[in-house]
């Protein structure tokens, strides 16, 4: 097994250990999913659809937790299509699950890998990868279910 195996391998254990967190069931809605990360995380999380992101460049969405005041807000663009900024934000709900990194102020993270950007070290790398794990098992659990595609009709 190389190297990248095992890491892929911690990043899939990793996200699969924060989704278990929950009590996600197959056709959950958008707003079950952060009833669930809330009550297993313990703070209360706003998504918040933001209209001023011209200074944003390529970022699709942030995460601010404040443990103290046990709250957190998550930052979507707005002019992103409902269903991409359920899913940047499914991937902030990710890092929660997964780790509490944020304490008040925003971190930037890359979800680039390290031969892109040298300046990312492994763990950042890694942290990234398993939102994203989290993120797509969270697309798997909505839209799964026939329930999905009747309201889609």
């Amino acid at each position: 097994m190389t190297a990248s195996d095992d890491m892929l391998a911690r990043v899939r254990m990793r996200g699969d250990r924060a989704l278990a967190r929950t009590t996600l069931a197959p056709g959950a809605t958008f707003d079950e999913v952060v009833r669930a990360v809330e009550d297993a995380v313990g703070i209360r999380i706003r998504v918040i659809a933001e209209t001023d992101t011209a200074t944003w460049g390529t970022l699709t969405g942030f995460l601010v937790s404040f443990p103290d005041r046990r709250e957190g807000t998550i930052h979507v663009r707005a002019a992103d299509a409902r269903v991409y900024r359920e899913f940047a934000a499914s991937h902030e709900l990710g890092h929660l699950l997964d780790d509490a990194h944020c304490c008040g102020a925003v971190h930037e993270r890359s979800s680039v890998s390290p031969h892109t950007n040298p300046d990312l070290d492994t763990a950042q790398v890694e942290a990234e990868l398993v939102a994203e794990h989290v993120a797509h098992a969270i697309a798997r659990l909505m839209y799964a279910s026939p329930r999905v595609a009747e309201l889609s009709w």
